[in-house]
């Protein structure tokens, strides 16, 4: 079957290829893969980022329908439209398996970076992570509820309340996701970007959210950072008001000097956030089922596979959100 390979660790080494068809072993599910999304991830291991990954098949965010249960499995159909969580495995027996905050475990393997992931045909998943779509969200949406559920998890940690102010920094995907999450929640939302995110900005103005001119220092209970930059957290936590709490969603790929004095002197917090368990994947579908968010100002782009250069290209120079591979199947 077809597939998107990363040849090596060199960045950008990525092409087309041919993998065997995986055969459905006791206990799990093969999945038709629909759509499969380019996650900021993804783009670092093209670029090199994430080097001394064990296999070449890349993508944790997808959707398709059941080609294949394998014996023992019950609960799910073939043929039924689905989504699945990047977890592939854990150890079931640590402090977090047994928490239900598996996705710490030490021992979890994952879709798309330790196993084999979604840039192809078919993928394999364990039946208790995968996710069966509501009537109402269709297979593209479908294919965001992994980078939503993230968002979701790093929502639920914080506690938020309605009527609360926060400040988004990074307009890109993750950014765009988390004010529109934010806004279903309740809150009350700015989202904050550079002169280069132009395009972008104007794209989340359109969806629906405000969009800060500055941040005002001081201001905020709640900055959540999306960039991943140094300047973008630096500016998150100097727009935090005394006592107020950073939400760091973007992931840092080098060190980042911070004023670190005044997480004393303003009583500030940070709150790390990786990844999601079940419950995260259970509110980002009844989200979306009970219409309360929609997706479709995040998906900007829908492409065949064979088109995956152009795609990360274009991401990387900021224009649009989320790009979608169609992959086996088009609508549903």
């Amino acid at each position: 079957m077809k597939a998107l390979l990363r040849q090596s660790d060199t960045p950008r080494d990525f092409a087309m290829g041919q993998v065997p068809e995986p055969v459905t072993p006791p206990g799990m599910v093969k999945i038709k893969v629909a759509y499969a999304g380019i996650c900021g991830s993804d783009l670092h291991i093209y670029l090199g980022q994430e080097p001394g990954l064990p296999q070449g098949v890349h993508g944790h965010e997808f959707s398709g329908t059941i080609a294949e249960l394998g014996e023992g499995v019950t609960g799910l159909e073939v043929g039924e439209r689905v989504t699945a969580e990047h977890t592939a495995s854990t150890c079931g027996r640590c402090q977090y398996c047994k928490t239900g905050r598996y996705q710490l475990c030490a021992g979890r393997h994952s879709i798309g970076f330790d196993t084999p992931g979604a840039f192809t045909e078919y993928v394999l998943a364990d039946p208790q992570y995968v996710h069966p779509l509501p009537d109402g969200v269709d297979l593209k949406k479908g294919a965001l509820t992994e980078p939503l559920a993230c968002i979701v998890h790093a929502i639920e940690l914080v506690g938020v309340k309605p009527g609360l102010p926060v400040l988004v920094v990074g307009p890109g995907p993750m950014g765009l996701l988390a004010g529109l999450t934010l806004k279903a929640y309740g809150c009350r939302v700015d989202i904050l970007g550079t002169e280069v995110d132009r395009e972008r900005l104007d794209r989340c103005a359109a969806a629906g959210l405000a969009v800060a001119s500055e941040a005002r220092a001081g201001g905020y209970p709640l900055t959540v950072d999306c960039s991943g930059a140094g300047g973008g957290i630096r500016t998150a936590l100097s727009a935090l008001e005394k006592g107020g709490t950073l939400l760091q969603v973007g992931i840092a790929t080098r060190p980042v000097e911070l004023p670190y004095d005044q997480m004393v002197y303003r009583e500030l917090k940070i709150q790390g956030t990786f990844c999601h368990t079940w419950k995260d994947w259970h509110q980002a579908l009844r989200l979306q089922e009970c219409g309360l968010l929609d997706l479709t100002p995040v998906i900007t782009g829908v492409v065949e596979l064979e088109d995956w250069q152009q795609a990360f290209e274009d991401l990387l120079d900021k224009k649009g959100m989320k790009t979608l591979f169609t992959i086996g199947g088009g609508e549903d």
